[in-house]
């Protein structure tokens, strides 16, 4: 097995035991977890947090990583292989507040690899980027050259090699309750346009469920930067810059509103846990909102 294929072997056995824990959640099942990661009082019901336990003490063993990132983490971690040539950075559990109501949720990962000079310039070092969907099936989108989907029964099975998305869509997937308070004016001239097509609106709140929806259907999926969140609320490491690389090998686009660049071509962040505005798209959509 080579490295990305040693890495993906370890993302796949976390993501099939937060699977397990997503649908099997309980008190006893708890319980268990709770003495199993070392979790005590209010956390062991915390399955955000049970996911990253198990996505940082699982990578913490590959031999291949040097550094771990992940949203419940408040810097990046180093391995003890210091010499390893890949930082992973993830989000155990996007949508985590959404369990209560069993909405779609799921984890998102992207693998970068270290330059010459030790250092990661942006998004165009990811090597491999991908989300497990957590909903009616536990369904794992992995991008490398090119994006293949799994399914998971015992264990995952390809379903589905080389997917590409459509070149159009008839979705959009933006928080219209923010609409008067959107930074770029761009938005609203562009729903209206869909509108007019006939496009419909579709809004989960959970990136996995929106960005996946768009992926497989095609379409629009914007979380614009407004007055409250002038940066955006899309965490660039861990969320945006994967769905921008899975994007891009798929067919698709990702764009920055303020810099109107691909979301990989915006600088590696000072902070793991800044913030960005996010647009992914299909092709038709986003040629109507660069133009």
């Amino acid at each position: 097995m080579n490295d990305l294929s040693d890495i993906l072997s370890i993302i796949k056995l976390s993501c099939k035991k937060i699977s397990n824990i997503i649908q099997n959640s309980n008190p006893l099942k708890l319980s268990k977890l709770s003495n199993e990661y070392n979790l005590s009082g209010d956390n062991a019901k915390k399955l955000d947090l049970m996911a990253n336990i198990i996505l940082t003490t699982n990578l913490s063993k590959c031999k291949h990583i040097k550094t771990i990132g992940s949203e419940e983490e408040p810097e990046l971690i180093n391995t003890d292989f210091k010499t390893a040539p890949y930082m992973i950075c993830f989000d155990p559990l996007d949508g985590s507040s959404n369990i209560d109501v069993n909405i779609t949720t799921g984890t998102i990962f992207a693998v970068y690899k270290y330059g010459e000079d030790n250092n990661i310039v942006n998004g165009n070092n990811i090597v491999m980027a991908g989300y497990c969907l957590y909903g009616g099936s536990t369904q794992l989108i992995v991008a490398t050259d090119v994006v293949n989907i799994y399914q998971l029964d015992t264990d995952f099975k390809i379903i589905i090699e080389n997917w590409t998305i459509p070149n159009k869509g008839t979705f959009y997937s933006i928080n219209e309750s923010n609409k008067h308070i959107w930074l770029d004016n761009r938005n609203n001239k562009f729903i209206n346009k869909l509108i007019t097509q006939k496009y419909s609106a579709r809004w989960v709140g959970s990136l996995v469920a929106d960005g996946h929806r768009t992926l497989i259907k095609g379409g629009f999926f914007s979380y614009p930067s407004n007055d409250n969140n002038i940066d955006g609320k899309i965490r660039l490491l861990y969320e945006a810059y994967p769905f921008a690389y899975i994007f891009k090998v798929a067919g698709g686009f990702s764009l920055h509103e303020k810099e109107n660049i691909s979301l990989l071509d915006i600088n590696y962040p000072v902070d793991c846990h800044q913030k960005t505005p996010i647009i992914l798209s299909s092709k038709y959509e986003f040629t109507i909102f660069t133009n």
